[in-house]
């Protein structure tokens, strides 16, 4: 069930590398990036692991929260059941 969106990642990744192969070899793009310094590309390197690692934090909190909000749901629900039941038994 996994394999589908490994073959996704994998499929992106490798269009990415085509993308960045073809603006180093055909554009002026290439020049550019081998005459700047090298911490240029480590400064790069962590805006790009930054956002990449906000999306995915920020996906797995939500995902947190939904399951903390079904849960009280949950408990709420029941809590309305027992207070129904105790209303029943009384009455009754």
């Amino acid at each position: 069930m996994k394999s589908k969106p490994n073959n996704k990642r994998i499929a992106l990744i490798l269009l990415a590398i085509l993308v960045v192969a073809f603006l180093l070899t055909q554009t002026a793009v290439g020049g550019i990036l081998l005459s700047s310094p090298w911490w240029v590309y480590f400064v790069l390197a962590g805006i790009v692991l930054s956002g990449y690692l906000s999306v995915k934090y920020s996906v797995e909190d939500k995902h947190m929260e939904q399951e903390w909000i079904e849960n009280e749901g949950n408990i709420y629900m029941e809590r309305i059941e027992q207070e129904k039941e105790r209303r029943k038994t009384t009455r009754g």
